[in-house]
Formats: structure tokens, C-alpha cells, sequence
């Protein structure tokens, strides 16, 4: 996914309960960028998703919570562009 306009997918991301983890910039494993912003899912108790947007190359992963709620385990092949649609 290509980078978007950071006010748009904060508000598209707002709108399914998601929220700024914390305002800490974190190192991108793809581009190596400190760009990565982690949202986490606000009106869960179980944890649901978790998703990282980088904001230099537009890398988004996501993770959810593993069996018996105690991993957090990787949504591979995970679309946030579909995810949002």
C-alpha cells in the first residue's frame, strides 16, 4: 500500500474503534525508517488487532490475539486497504 494522507487513515481507522498506541515513532523492518505508528483496537477487552502503518513506505501488519488469548500471533497476508474498505 502505497503512503497515505496520515489524517485519512487516522480518521478511517477511528471509525472501526482503532486509536494511537503511543505517540512514539518506532524502526520500520522493511525501509528501516523510525516511521511506524501502532494502533490498537480501543473498545476490545480481548485484545482483537493490533496494526503497524508504516508512514515512510506504507508497510501495514497486523497481529491478533493467538489461541487462548495469550500470543499475539501475525495476520499474514493481512490488506489494510481492504481491511478499511
Amino acid at each position: 500500500m502505497p503512503p497515505v494522507d496520515l489524517a485519512t487513515l487516522e480518521r478511517r481507522l477511528g471509525k472501526r474503534g482503532f486509536g494511537l498506541d503511543d505517540a512514539q515513532l518506532h524502526p520500520c523492518p522493511t525501509c528501516s525508517a523510525q516511521a511506524v505508528r501502532r494502533y490498537v483496537l480501543k473498545r476490545s477487552r480481548l485484545g482483537g488487532r493490533d496494526i503497524a502503518y508504516c508512514m515512510a513506505c506504507g508497510t501495514a501488519k497486523s497481529w491478533t490475539a493467538g489461541p487462548g488469548f495469550e500470543s499475539r500471533v501475525e495476520d499474514v497476508g493481512f490488506d489494510l486497504e481492504k481491511f478499511l474498505a
